[in-house]
């Protein structure tokens, strides 16, 4: 049985090739990202693990949005975060970038 990511010979459309800088919320998630590995708190293999099991909806977000739903959960299975601890986190800090902004 394929996953969602077993998509090698199938027919695609035009691929965007375009190199556009990443958003600052891309590089801050690359930079948690490192910080979570360098902490020993999860490997290249870990998350890709979690990309290969999203599900087919969350598989069809794109690059970003699918690395912050894999790190999510990582970040559950670990036990360091829950995804309500990190929704709360981030509504926070959306409202400090909206008042200092």
């Amino acid at each position: 049985m394929s996953g969602n990511h077993d998509i090698g010979g199938l027919q695609a459309g035009p691929i965007n090739t375009d190199e556009g800088d990443p958003e600052p919320w891309q590089k801050m998630l690359t930079a948690v990202y490192g910080a979570l590995v360098s902490r020993g708190h999860g490997n290249v293999d870990q998350l890709r693990r979690h990309l290969e099991a999203l599900s087919k909806e969350q598989y069809e977000l794109p690059y970003y949005e699918r690395w912050v739903e894999a790190m999510c959960n990582l970040m559950e299975e670990k036990g360091l975060l829950t995804r309500e601890e990190i929704a709360n986190r981030m509504t926070a800090l959306k409202a400090e970038m909206e008042n200092t902004g």
